[in-house]
């Protein structure tokens, strides 16, 4: 957890949090950003680093309230409180040099990125022009901090009130003709920086502008955040977040910023639901919080399994609520001001409170209510005679009026212990003796060469960028095919085997590997950040706003919850029909969980046949069964955009299989012959490439040609002494069950590199095969779990 060490209110909209992060502090310089996530069920966004005080660890970002998110941070959290996750520092620092005269525009909330820019220029020597503009003279703030940097500061409002009248790009035209600046940066909402970017082209003036767009794990792995710049891909969250603004294509970053539009605006919605209810209920502590005529009549009925199927098999019949099962049926509580419910409950479990949590969101709170009276509401939710205990009790039943059905207790009762998070159990400790390492990546080789290296008696520590463990079985691999309890159990097993993990450092920003091997102490590396960046094919229409890689389209859904919107916060958003342009096993993920979220047409789009589709072909017939409709020996051409910039189609162009190439698969040739196929949404799962983020800050680090590292096919060691890499960083991408056989390998040569003394290096396969683990000591001793008590909780 993150604490905010500093909460100021600049006016009802814009607001300060200064957070205790001495890691990022410590690396943050001007133009980083970071990523945030509140709370489980959040997204992660992106936040411009406004200040960083390395002598007090800490990070400043300046927030707008503006949608949901940002709205809870205004209202929910207060200086002192902690929030999950805080990543970074993210994106190239804007490179700051002596180039003479500097003029840095901050329009609005843009004022405050803006500032550390506005330092880092004026102490290389520069001689600074500030403009900072503002709807009116309440919104403006910072200038006493910007008048102390600046050579000339032009204070602007729009309406008037304050300063000088009019927009910025009305005082930078000015300053351009009597004052010819060497270097314009701007940094504000997208219309700003565009306008200012026309305003500097007539002169020929170097405009750099920040471009914090969509982004879901700001590491350049899903590609969500892509801009063309001088006609060529970038990823603002790696290439940038600053680039020069006469390059940016600012129409089409515009529309694929409008691209969650609507789901944002029912998130919005739903945040102003659940806030009025938490007030009513929680802050007002009122009760008959609804009026029986305001109420459904009949409860929600609970979903079971067909007749038919049931009975040719053990699976359960009843499946239990969805989110929005529950939430329906706690709205029919009227939270009465003597409930007799309670008196029904053979335990007196205080149902009406434990229904206000869930009305609320607040999931885990509702089974710390419960978990005060019974530590076993999925096995009471599922046997105990609800309907002549407590919902024989309750009030709405009671009505003489309206005949209505009690309120469904029992089988909310159950959606709270099957959804809630489990307690928390702790860790026994185990001695290490053989050496200390770090693992970069927690994937599939990461989790192999952790849980042999706890064997051997390594003292172990995984770093993982993202906020969950488990790399690409989390983000990658659906729960139908993988579900999450299994990988929690496996995680959990290296946890009580001493495994350590820190989840939000990405390994080459937050610290780098010559950091870790040292004033960090690490005395080996193990390197499986896995390959990660999307690839695209450059064909038009492919940055329109429902284009995904498969990377963020299963991260949306898999790691960050999209198929629970908006009960959840992250959008996903498909329409009527759904392209997915490759056949490999991703792709079937892809067609396969587009199916689950509701398209009624998915459509798979190949330029070879079926026969040379990289996908297993349990997994090919799996999606057919399914209903996913396949184009073989198809290429896509272009993506057709109707007029608001939204995906309408794909043009694809017939192929047939000419002579085999060098490797024997029969190269597709395209036929003079295309097709349209409707759709609203794209999906790209053509493969990854190498993620440059570690490689990069890593010096003397052997990379091939396409950017992978350099191993050891047998030891997996590096070019560096004391430096293992494996898996998709390696290889490219290709299967778990190869990276974790890479892990396996790398964790016999470690031992042997630790056993030997770090005396030796390369480590041969000798070495490794001569390998001898200590024995074990010690074993894991689960712990007696506490209930949870949640921020609504310690508040009601």
């Amino acid at each position: 957890m993150y604490t905010i060490v500093r909460r100021e209110v600049f006016s009802d909209t814009t607001f300060l949090w200064e957070v205790d992060v001495p890691d990022v502090a410590n690396s943050a310089e001007p133009g980083h950003f970071v990523m945030v996530r509140l709370h489980e069920g959040s997204e992660r966004i992106p936040l411009t680093v406004a200040d960083f005080d390395r002598d007090k660890g800490t990070i400043t970002m300046v927030i707008q309230s503006l949608g949901k998110t940002t709205l809870e941070m205004r209202d929910q959290y207060k200086e002192g409180d902690s929030f999950a996750d805080f990543v970074g520092p993210l994106g190239l620092p804007q490179h700051v040099s002596k180039v003479g005269h500097v003029v840095l525009v901050g329009g609005g909330l843009g004022v405050a990125p803006v500032y550390p820019q506005l330092r880092a220029f004026k102490n290389a020597g520069n001689r600074t022009t500030g403009i900072i503009g503002f709807r009116n003279q309440g919104l403006v703030f910072w200038e006493e901090r910007f008048s102390a940097y600046c050579d000339n500061l032009i204070v602007c409002t729009d309406d008037g009130s304050y300063g000088t009248p009019g927009f910025v790009t009305s005082a930078l035209k000015e300053v351009l003709e009597r004052d010819r600046p060497d270097l314009v940066i701007a940094i504000g909402p997208l219309p700003m920086m565009s306008a200012c970017v026309e305003t500097t082209r007539p002169y020929g003036v170097k405009t750099m502008v920040s471009l914090n767009a969509i982004m879901v794990d700001g590491t350049g792995m899903c590609g969500s955040c892509r801009v063309s710049v001088g006609g060529e891909v970038k990823f603002a969250c790696v290439d940038g977040p600053d680039f020069d603004g006469h390059q940016v294509d600012f129409k089409e970053l515009v529309l694929r910023q409008r691209r969650f539009k609507g789901e944002e605006s029912k998130a919005s919605e739903d945040y102003a639901h659940i806030c009025n209810v938490e007030k009513v209920l929680f802050e007002q502590n009122k009760r008959n919080y609804k009026k029986f005529k305001d109420l459904a009549p009949h409860a929600v009925k609970m979903p079971e399994r067909d007749a038919l199927e049931r009975s040719r098999n053990f699976k359960e019949v009843n499946l239990g609520y969805s989110m929005h099962d529950a939430l329906e049926e706690a709205e029919r509580c009227i939270q009465c001001t003597k409930p007799d419910c309670i008196a029904g409950c053979p335990v007196s479990i205080d149902i009406p409170r434990f229904i206000r949590h869930l009305l609320v969101r607040d999931i885990d709170g509702a089974l710390g209510v419960i978990n005060e009276s019974n530590l076993f509401p999925s096995v009471c939710g599922r046997v105990c005679p609800q309907e002549s205990q407590c919902e024989a009790q309750c009030v709405v039943s009671k009505n003489k009026k309206i005949k209505m059905e009690p309120v469904a207790i029992g089988r909310l009762e159950r959606f709270i212990g099957d959804n809630a998070r489990a307690p928390k159990t702790v860790a026994a400790r185990f001695e290490r003796t053989l050496g200390k390492v770090a693992i970069v990546g927690s994937g599939p080789s990461g989790l192999a060469v952790a849980a042999d290296l706890a064997r051997y008696g390594c003292d172990v520590t995984v770093f993982e960028a993202l906020h969950v463990i488990g790399g690409v079985l989390q983000y990658g691999i659906p729960p139908f095919r993988l579900p999450r309890d299994i990988i929690s159990r496996e995680v959990d097993t290296l946890k009580n085997m001493g495994v350590k993990f820190e989840v939000n450092k990405v390994i080459g920003k937050t610290f780098s590997i010559p950091k870790l091997m040292g004033d960090m102490g690490y005395d080996a590396v193990f390197v499986g950040a896995g390959a990660g960046a999307p690839s695209f094919l450059g064909i038009p229409g492919e940055f329109a706003g429902q284009v995904y890689s498969a990377n963020e389209f299963l991260t949306r859904v898999n790691l960050m919850g999209g198929d629970k919107f908006p009960y959840l916060d992250t959008p996903i958003t498909l329409g009527q029909s759904v392209v997915v342009i490759g056949a490999g096993n991703t792709a079937m993920d892809c067609l396969r969980v587009a199916k689950r979220l509701g398209a009624p047409t998915v459509r798979c789009v190949y330029r070879r046949s079926e026969a040379e589709a990289p996908a297993r072909i349990e997994e090919i017939r799996h999606a057919k069964e399914e209903g996913i409709e396949f184009f073989f020996l198809h290429t896509p051409v272009e993506i057709l955009t109707d007029a608001d910039g939204g995906v309408r189609g794909m043009k694809v162009q017939k192929m047939m299989l000419g002579e085999p190439d060098e490797k024997g698969r029969r190269k597709p040739v395209p036929l003079d012959e295309f097709v349209e196929l409707e759709c609203d949404t794209a999906i790209y799962a053509l493969g990854t490439k190498a993620n440059p983020i570690v490689t990069q800050s890593t010096p003397g680090l052997g990379l091939n040609k396409w950017g992978y590292i350099v191993a050891d096919p047998v030891t997996q060691a590096t070019t560096l002494p004391g430096v293992f890499a494996g898996g998709d960083i390696v290889t490219g991408a290709a299967t778990v069950i190869l990276a974790m056989g890479a892990g396996r390998r790398a964790a016999r040569s470690i031992g042997a590199y630790l056993q030997g003394g770090k005396q030796k290096w390369p480590v041969t396969q000798e070495d490794a095969d001569a390998f001898t683990p200590p024995g074990a000591i010690g074993a894991a001793v689960p712990a007696g779990a506490t209930p949870t008590t949640s921020q609504s909780e310690s508040q009601s």
